[in-house]
């Protein structure tokens, strides 16, 4: 009976955890949003040059696959807000529009069950299902309304197939612009007329995008048929910094005190104005230090084609004043953290919101150190002493480090305590054992049984157990006879 009752526990708990544990997971993937439109896709038209002699005919296609060429080294676009808001807007509409059509066709259906002469159960049945599948896409219609979209801000940028193959489409009509984006499945398009201005050749450029509806972007250009190749490099290039939307921002910091310190996402660009005239626009983080100042970082959003301006006054720091001397030991080196600053007596100045750790070493190499913060010793081994509320003084008390011989000594004895002491809990608790198992085998009288491994696996145990102790109290004798320090320096090299 309790193991059925141990069963049905066991079970219980299996079904209550993967009901909740598919609830999660079912819910880490609700709350998963994946952006749409992560595509932004452009096509290319073949130009117009009705215009140009039948010479210059062919610079048309040239044109083209020139910005075809470029267009290609481009790998994603910055979309602005009033773009994002419009494919929004139309993944909603589109969304809301499916949802209520087919809720408006089950709606019908249902409408239509009772002109079918169908039998009354079987007309309760088919309602039935009916009415459910209506409050589920009763509830995928108010979900549709309430879902917001979210569109990717930075898609990855493609030419058209037509593009790529070598092939352009003839441009649209006027007012059938947006049709042709449906239809060549692209969000904009560019399109140009070439023609004949007094010997030289005139480019007209349009970019259609499909948010704006219309023509967002225009570009006219004379130039001569010498400068021909050069021409299309500088409209390429400005064509391609349109459809990206990255246009390079500037970056203008001034800082008090002059000397402060200024560093750009990181990187170090100079000590009290800096200047970057070109940075990809978007979140940069600011960080400006001074010796004595608060330091501060700030968040910088950077729009395209703007130059922020930043003017930084660091707010000056509370100062801390006492003087470090070692009285023993005049003219003892101090250092604050790694630097050296001088040496004893020392006055320092030093922030007391922050922790300064000063260690002061003598010409004999004995080492002293405190930790010091707000006016105080948090710890070390000083002797401090306030006179006033800004002023006071530490005494360092130093004494010799610890050298590597004392360290391996003090480590030899230490094993040697360890192992003494745990030889004399080994050693009863291996008797006791070992009485137990013989016990039990003068009882059977039969020594080949578990009991007369576990014998002698006590006797085992305490004769390593002894043995370890033996080997740490000679490592013990011979590390610190064959380490130790002659107490007369002068004297042993005397002998020598």
């Amino acid at each position: 009976m309790k193991r059925r009752l141990f069963f049905a526990l066991l079970l219980f708990i299996f079904f209550t955890a993967g009901t909740e544990l598919f609830a999660f997971g079912r819910k880490q993937a609700e709350d998963e949003i994946i952006p749409i439109n992560q595509e932004w896709t452009l096509s290319i038209t073949a130009f117009d040059v009705s215009a140009m002699s039948p010479s210059w005919q062919t610079a048309g296609d040239t044109v083209t696959r020139n910005l075809v060429s470029v267009m290609q080294n481009l790998s994603f676009r910055s979309r602005s807000g009033e773009e994002n808001a419009y494919y929004s807007d139309y993944a909603l509409a589109k969304s809301r529009a499916q949802a209520a059509d087919a809720l408006a066709r089950k709606r019908n259906e249902r409408d239509l069950l009772l002109y079918r002469g169908d039998p009354a159960w079987r007309y309760e049945r088919d309602l039935k299902t009916v009415n459910d599948a209506i409050l589920k896409l009763e509830e995928e219609f108010a979900r549709a309304e309430a879902s917001v979209p979210v569109v990717e801000g930075l898609p990855v940028f493609i030419l058209s197939p037509k593009n790529i193959a070598g092939t352009f489409p003839d441009p649209p009509k006027p007012g059938y612009e947006n049709r042709f984006c449906t239809s060549e499945k692209a969000d904009a398009f560019i399109t140009g007329r070439l023609s004949e201005y007094y010997g030289r050749i005139y480019l007209e450029t349009k970019l259609y995008t499909r948010y704006t509806g219309t023509y967002s972007y225009e570009d006219r250009v004379l130039f001569s048929s010498e400068d021909f190749n050069q021409a299309l490099v500088e409209i390429s290039d400005r064509i391609a910094a349109r459809i990206s939307e990255i246009i390079p921002s500037a970056i203008l910091v001034r800082t008090v005190p002059s000397d402060a310190m200024i560093l750009i996402d990181g990187a170090y660009m100079g000590q009290g104005e800096a200047e970057v005239r070109s940075h990809s626009p978007g979140l940069t983080e600011l960080a400006v230090y001074a010796e004595n100042h608060a330091p501060l970082s700030i968040p910088l959003e950077l729009n395209p084609g703007e130059t922020a301006e930043v003017l930084i006054d660091l707010s000056r720091m509370r100062q801390s004043v006492f003087e470090v001397d070692t009285p023993e030991s005049p003219g003892s080196r101090v250092f604050l953290g790694s630097l050296y600053v001088g040496e004893t007596p020392l006055t320092l100045e030093l922030p007391r919101t922050q922790f300064s750790y000063i260690s002061v070493e003598t010409l004999d190499g004995e080492i002293g150190s405190a930790i010091m913060r707000d006016n105080n010793m948090v710890r070390g081994s000083a002797q401090f002493v306030r006179n006033d509320e800004d002023l006071g003084r530490a005494d360092i008390l130093t004494a010799v480090p610890t050298t590597k011989e004392e360290k391996r000594v003090e480590n030899t004895r230490r094993n040697f305590y360890t192992s003494y002491g745990a030889f004399w809990f080994i050693l009863p608790a291996s008797l006791l054992t070992a009485g137990i198992a013989g016990t039990h085998i003068a009882a059977t009288n039969s020594s080949t049984s578990f009991y007369g491994t576990l014998r002698t696996g006590a006797y085992g145990a305490m004769i390593a157990s002894l043995g370890v102790t033996f080997w740490q109290i000679f490592r013990y004798l011979n590390v610190s006879g064959g380490d130790s320090t002659p107490i007369n320096k002068a004297g042993a090299k005397d002998e020598e």
